[in-house]
């Protein structure tokens, strides 16, 4: 006798519940995906913001670099006066930097510059590189630079004097150029005077070193060519190349732009007397700066291009020297005992009197004369040279890069 076989009934329910499952599972699985998707996208994303964050950071401090060492160039970019540039971070007591790298917040930020000027007199052309570093220096951003000084005196005067018209000396004076042999050179007549102190010197001819003492200033030993009774061979008087230039031309002759663009793009001390300026209090004790005056002035006890006050005969060292040049649109007096390295440039007519000392050069644009007391005047090409870094910074073109 056959046995019917056990069957399990059919039960939609409990197939409706495994498809529940099985749909559970996928879209648990699913959610589990999209999550990890938009976790990693998100620890992706904030990964890129930190990155962004790190380089903003590195770049702030690289640009902080670069302006730092706009700052110091633009003040002296040689203060101890070895020749090479100096650092330009923690300054010592001289202010002169110690190291190339600085702390800019968390971040730090090193420093190098470069001299590339071909000439080698003067440091007018920079390459500046400035790396910059995040708080944890897992990011760096490096600025390079390269930036030109603008030539302050392009055409260095060659005598101690220099006088669009007459010169005459009543009192004391004394002229020296030690690196050449003429010493006044005049649109118009010289007259030296009856002082039996007043006379002109110029390099030594018997001077064992001669002449190639001639190339490093204040190092040959002198002679005198002129005083009161001989006129000698170093004075030029009457040339009318120099007579019959114009004032603005006589001033373009040696910085090589009109006086207005000069006024505008290079000065660093304007001062006026219309508006009451006083310029000994002004420009005592200015370091590698352009000061110009508008207007009459008298000049007393001042000392411009020299790290300390200079009185009586004594010299500013080297190591205190920094040339500047004085400009006057106007009229000149000089009293009292003011000491000046570098240039001093008078447009107008010039009364020397007390006890001046001027070391460089001297230029007149109008009659030079000498009354009471005594000048002297000692050419010294090395100054000059030294005002000539004395301009404004600018970026060479096409030269910023960030990478």
């Amino acid at each position: 006798m056959k046995t019917r076989e056990n069957v399990t009934p059919y039960n939609g329910k409990r197939q409706r519940g495994a498809v529940v499952i099985t749909f559970s599972i996928i879209f648990l699985l699913l959610i589990t995906l999209v999550t990890l998707f938009t976790t990693r996208s998100i620890l992706f994303e904030q990964k890129v913001i930190n990155n962004q964050m790190r380089s903003k950071l590195a770049f702030e401090a690289a640009e902080f670099g670069v302006s730092a060492a706009y700052q110091y160039i633009s003040d002296d970019p040689d203060r101890d006066g070895d020749g090479i540039i100096d650092a330009i971070f923690e300054l010592n007591s001289d202010n002169v930097g110690t190291v190339n790298t600085s702390a800019v917040g968390q971040q730090r930020v090193e420093v190098s510059i470069r001299d590339i000027d071909s000439d080698p007199d003067v440091i007018l052309a920079f390459e500046i590189v400035a790396q910059g570093f995040s708080d944890d220096s897992t990011a760096t951003r490096t600025i390079t630079k390269f930036v030109t000084v603008i030539d302050a005196l392009p055409n260095v005067p060659n005598n101690p004097l220099t006088a669009h018209g007459t010169v005459d000396v009543n009192g004391s004076a004394t002229v020296h150029n030690l690196e050449g042999s003429s010493t006044i050179w005049s649109g118009g007549d010289v007259d030296v005077g009856s002082n039996n102190s007043t006379a002109t010197y110029i390099a030594n001819p018997a001077d064992p070193a001669y002449p190639s003492c001639m190339d490093t200033p204040m190092t040959c030993s002198e002679t005198q060519t002129s005083n009161k009774t001989t006129i000698g061979l170093d004075i030029i008087e009457h040339d009318s190349n120099l007579a019959n230039l114009t004032a603005e031309q006589m001033f373009e002759n040696f910085f090589g732009m009109s006086p207005k663009a000069y006024r505008a793009a290079m000065v660093d001390i304007d001062l006026s007397a219309a508006n009451g300026d006083d310029f000994n209090s002004a420009a005592n004790l200015a370091q590698h700066k352009i000061v110009w005056y508008e207007g009459d002035v008298d000049i007393g006890k001042v000392t411009v291009g020299c790290k300390v006050s200079v009185t009586g005969n004594n010299r500013c060292s080297s190591a205190n020297e920094a040339p500047s040049i004085v400009i006057i649109n106007g009229n000149a007096s000089l009293k009292g005992s003011p000491h000046f390295y570098g240039i001093v440039y008078v447009m107008g007519d010039a009364s020397l009197s007390g006890n001046s000392t001027i070391h460089g050069a001297v230029i007149i644009g109008g009659i030079a004369k000498s009354t009471t007391g005594s000048l002297d005047i000692w050419y010294n090409s090395g100054l000059l040279e030294g005002t000539r870094e004395n301009g404004p910074l600018a970026s060479s073109a096409g030269s910023w890069r960030d990478f």
